[in-house]
């Protein structure tokens, strides 16, 4: 199959077939269901025998595994596309087998790097870190040795966390890159986009680069991180007038953290506020919009959606290091990407 990514189809086959799975769920992220069809066609053209199901459900990571649909179809086998392995609990109990492919990016990284390399060198930058996301982190040495001859001192964040690959970094988690932050002058992030530079630049306050394959351009995140921590703050400010708190506790396998939500409400009820445990599957502005009582929202579930979809909210939305912010108090926002750090790296 000729496209942006390495699907590994021939890895599926020979998996699904070894296995003896007769029915397999495919599931990707949005910016890949474009491909969904040609895979499912693939593997059935090779596998007549197997049915083939395609989530259409919103996925956002590994942790965001279809596995209410998989036991409610009496699913085989779960191929998630798109993300590294990530540990879930809940599989040891269903013993739902899950197939993890990364889909490797097939694109050169070598324009985006040189660009950054221009500006690395107008910034007096010397000591560089290195990071990507899953689908270019198999370009990490290539990238490395592009920076290296080029007098740049490199070095790769170390494998740790919820990642797979040296380097590598979620959305959710930067263990690599604060495994390297007091030694590196600047982030450098292979990535097609700013969503993971963001999370590293908010937890380390160092300067975070993009190195983007698909534009083949490197791109300065400062002011992103300036509107974003601005946004953050705005929200903290609104939630300390809050009487009334709705904890929200995320139902997806990998962001089901109940111990989380408790460890929330039993603070906010030691602030004398009041509170109300909501679960939900998806976070979005319409599925609170109903609870017209609730002054603020904690989020337990993803980070993310605290830090980057907040301006859809009507009432405010905090991460549970946020909570702590707003109702204990600061003079200013100097310690703000400090606990935007701890939510990060999962709390």
């Amino acid at each position: 199959m000729s496209c942006l990514y390495n699907f590994e189809v021939d890895r599926i086959i020979n998996e699904v077939s070894s296995r003896n799975a007769k029915r397999i769920l495919l599931q990707f992220p949005d910016g890949m269901k474009n491909y969904a069809l040609s895979i499912a066609r693939e593997i059935k053209s090779k596998l007549k025998f197997v049915d083939v199901f395609i989530s259409a459900d919103p996925c956002y990571g590994g942790c965001d595994l279809a596995i209410d649909e998989a036991l409610r179809f009496n699913v085989d086998l779960i191929i998630h596309f798109g993300h590294s392995p990530y540990p879930i609990r809940e599989l040891n109990r269903i013993r739902i087998p899950v197939i993890y492919v990364p889909a490797f990016s097939n694109l050169s990284i070598r324009r985006a790097v040189e660009n950054a390399i221009r500006i690395f060198n107008e910034k007096k930058f010397g000591v560089i870190g290195l990071l990507s996301t899953i689908q270019h982190v198999h370009k990490i040495d290539e990238a490395k040795e592009i920076l290296e001859n080029n007098g740049f001192r490199v070095i790769v964040g170390r494998k740790c966390g919820k990642v797979s690959f040296d380097g590598q970094i979620l959305g959710c988690d930067v263990c690599s890159a604060l495994s390297i932050i007091d030694d590196v002058d600047a982030f450098l992030v292979l990535a097609g986009g700013d969503f993971h530079a963001l999370g590293v630049a908010l937890s380390t306050n160092k300067p975070v680069f993009v190195a983007d394959p698909f534009r083949g351009e490197c791109r300065d995140i400062s002011n992103l991180v300036k509107k974003t921590l601005s946004l953050r703050w705005y929200s903290i400010v609104r939630a300390s007038e809050a009487n009334i708190f709705g904890i929200v506790v995320g139902a997806k396998p990998g962001q089901a953290k109940v111990d989380v939500a408790l460890k929330a409400k039993e603070y906010i009820l030691s602030k004398g506020r009041e509170c109300y445990l909501i679960i939900a599957r998806e976070i979005t502005p319409e599925v609170l919009l109903p609870f017209h009582d609730i002054d603020a929202f904690v989020i337990i579930a993803c980070p993310r959606i605290v830090i980057d979809d907040s301006i859809r909210f009507r009432k405010p939305i905090l991460t549970f290091g946020e909570l702590k912010i707003a109702l204990e108090g600061v003079g200013d926002n100097s310690n703000l990407s400090s606990y935007l750090r701890v939510d990060l790296i999962g709390n």
